[in-house]
C-alpha cells in the first residue's frame, strides 16, 4: 500500500517522527502520543491540508512524500465502528482515545481511518514506534508536488 504525506517543506526534516501530533494532539491521537498522519491518495491529502489552511500557508510551501507499507501491518477501522461524533470539530475525545489506544497498543504498523472530509475514503495514521516502522521509513519516496496555481 502506498500512502502520501503533505508537509510543510520547512519540517521535510522530520516528516516521519510523529512530533507535530505528539506536541499538538490531532483527531486520532492526544497529545504527548506521536503519530504520523497520511492519506491514501494524492488528492486526499491535499484535500486535507486545505481545510486547515490560512491565507499565510500557501500549498506551495508543501512537500509530497510517499511510503510503501506491506498490507499485513495495515490494520482498517470500519465506519461501524465510529462513535457518533467522530467528525466533531473540533476533534473529539472520543476518537483521540481510539486512536491512542491502538497507538499504545501498537496493534499495527498503520491504522486506515476514514476521511472526516469525505467518509469513503480513508486516512492513515503511522506509529512511529512501532517495530515495523523504521523499517517502513526506508521506503519513503519524495514526489514532485506542482499544483494549479489556483490552489497555490
Amino acid at each position: 500500500m502506498i500512502l502520501y504525506r503533505l508537509v510543510k517543506s520547512s519540517f521535510v526534516h522530520d516528516a516521519w517522527s510523529g512530533q507535530g501530533a505528539m506536541l499538538y494532539g490531532g483527531r486520532w491521537n492526544h497529545k504527548g502520543t506521536p503519530a504520523v498522519y497520511t492519506s491514501t491518495s494524492i488528492s486526499l491529502a491535499t484535500l486535507e491540508i486545505l481545510v486547515h489552511i490560512n491565507q499565510d500557508i500557501l500549498l506551495n510551501q508543501f512537500s509530497l512524500l510517499s511510503i510503501d507499507i506491506n498490507d499485513k501491518y495495515v490494520m482498517k477501522l470500519s465506519l461501524d465502528y465510529l462513535p457518533t461524533d467522530w467528525q466533531q470539530d473540533p476533534a473529539p475525545t472520543s476518537t483521540m482515545d481510539i486512536g491512542t489506544t491502538w497507538l499504545n497498543n501498537q496493534d499495527s504498523l498503520v491504522l486506515l481511518i476514514p476521511s472526516c472530509i469525505i467518509p469513503y475514503e480513508y486516512n492513515a495514521i503511522l506509529n512511529p514506534l512501532h517495530p515495523q516502522f523504521q523499517k517502513a521509513i526506508q521506503t519513503v519516496k519524495p514526489l514532485d508536488f506542482n499544483v494549479d496555481p489556483r490552489l497555490a
